[in-house]
Parts: C-alpha cells; structure tokens; sequence
C-alpha cells in the first residue's frame, strides 16, 4: 500500500514540473496614452488566463477599467484578438514579457479607442503600458518589449 501511494505522489509531482500550462493573474498599475494627443492617464487593466508554455500563447480574459473581454488570445509581439462567440476582433498589438509581467497594448480598434478616449478614433496610437504609473513609466515599457524578440 505504501508502495502504491509512493509511486502515486512520484507520479503527480513529476507530472506537476512537466505541465506546459502556467495560470496568469496581472492586476498591476497600468497608463494609457496617445503621442499625439493630450491623452493621458491611469487605467485598471487586469489580465487572467492561461499561459501555453510551448508556444508562449496566453489565453483568457482581458478587462481595460469598465471594459471586459472574456476571450482574448495573444502571444508576444502579435495581434491582440479577442473573440465573442464566432465574432472576431483585433484589438490592437501587444508586446509581452511574462518574467517581468509587463506588457503594452497598442490600440488599433476603433470602437475600443472611442470608448477608452471618449474622442473620436483618428488613428492615432493609443498605448496602454503595465505596470506603469506615469507618462515616463509607461514610455520605457513600451520601447523594452518593443525591442525584445
């Protein structure tokens, strides 16, 4: 019986390091703002979900302030889609570093912008940078994982 028991637990503790799925939770400060505009100013953005290690493709939920997202699938450097049952929509690129949990949405989607901005989309770059507090914050992030392969 000890036996039996030992080799269970030997069984899930390997099978525990080899799961190639990592659960995300992101709640950190984040900033949105446009370069070519006076927008400027902090967001609550959380990202929560789960990782693909293998392919390091995330998978879950996105909420931008008021804003929710249920299925949202990205992976570093790509396109932002999120899904509503067979409707699907980019809402912008996204660049992401998993080790430091930063990442920085650049949106593109219009009715996305508008809601966030509360101005009219002119195809102006909305960025929203994490975990950042300031203009000066959200900047670095931006250009770090922009820069990253």
């Amino acid at each position: 019986m000890k036996k039996v028991l030992f080799i269970t637990l030997l069984s899930l503790f390997i099978l525990s390091g080899c799961s190639t799925h990592e659960q995300i939770d992101i709640k950190s400060p984040s900033y949105m703002y446009s370069e070519n505009s006076e927008i400027g100013r902090n967001v609550r953005v959380s990202l929560n979900g789960t990782l693909n290690k293998k392919d390091d493709v995330f998978e879950g939920e996105l909420s931008i302030d008021d804003i929710v997202f249920k299925k949202v699938i990205f992976t570093h450097n790509t396109l932002l889609i999120s899904y509503e049952g067979s409707k699907r929509t980019v809402l912008g690129d996204i660049y992401f570093d998993k080790q430091a949990n930063q990442y920085a949405i650049i949106v593109t989607e219009p009715e996305l912008y508008t809601k966030l901005t509360h101005a009219k989309f002119q195809n102006k770059g909305l960025v929203i940078s994490s975990p950042a507090s300031s203009l000066a914050d959200a900047k670095i992030i931006e250009a770090k994982l922009k820069a990253m392969e």
